[in-house]
């Protein structure tokens, strides 16, 4: 009786030990299939995060290249017709600041949204998101749409905030400093609401501008798809649509 006793305990144990060492297995077994799962699922994550850091490391890398580029290039133009430019520019952005000052911004930003081929609020998100005035904005997209250098509203403005003027700014991609007063005074009176939006920036020349060195008629006229734009003096300009 003892020794089936001690039989039928051995046993037991025998299949106490077998469960536990199956029980261990699948245990170990399902951690390294979890973790499989995890190290697969964060796999996507991990590339995106790297093409993201590369994609931005090249996007400083071209912003870089077109500031010093552009500086060069700058620096052919006499610092006189840049300072008195720069002058210019920053009365007629004032300017449109004191209008959305007194007119509301939602008023200004419906106004140049319609010129600049913009919803208001994707206008209003880009200023914010910028953190920038509705003047310099309106002169970094009245830049941006004459350029032929690729260069995008965000990096002017950006350029623009780390020191550079927009007169020196406007030299260095190659456009005419006259012509780009002209052009930045008349978006100014959308801005105003002297004139209606049309959705065709007025004209900047110069070898870097779109329209190429022979755009208009001459240093105080710009024409871009059936507009005129005359500097008529006092920040402003006239802009007549035919």
């Amino acid at each position: 009786m003892a020794r089936i006793l001690r039989t039928t305990l051995a046993l037991g144990c025998g299949l106490l030990a077998a469960q536990l060492a199956l029980a261990q297995t699948a245990g170990t077994t399902g951690q390294a299939q979890g973790q499989s799962t995890a190290d697969a699922s964060m796999q996507p994550v991990q590339t995106s995060t790297t093409a993201n850091a590369a994609a931005n490391v090249n996007a400083q890398l071209d912003a870089k290249h077109a500031r010093e580029a552009i500086e060069k290039r700058a620096a052919k133009v006499s610092a006189q017709a840049k300072a008195k430019a720069e002058t210019e520019l920053t009365t007629t952005a004032d300017q449109v600041n004191k209008s959305a000052s007194v007119e509301g911004e939602a008023t200004v930003a419906t106004r140049l949204a319609a010129e600049f081929g913009m919803t208001p609020d994707a206008l209003t998100a880009e200023k914010k998101t910028l953190d920038v005035s509705w003047g310099q904005l309106m002169i970094a997209h009245a830049i941006d749409a004459n350029t032929k250098s690729g260069v995008t509203v965000e990096q002017l403005v950006t350029m623009n905030k780390d020191g550079m003027g927009w007169g020196q700014i406007a030299a260095g991609l190659g456009l005419q400093l006259g012509s780009v007063v002209s052009s930045v005074n008349a978006e100014s009176r959308v801005a105003h609401g002297l004139d209606k939006a049309d959705g065709h920036v007025a004209a900047m020349r110069g070898d870097g501008a779109r329209l190429g060195g022979n755009a208009g008629a001459n240093a105080g006229l710009g024409v871009q798809a059936g507009k005129t734009n005359v500097n008529a003096g006092a920040g402003l300009g006239v802009k007549l649509n035919h």
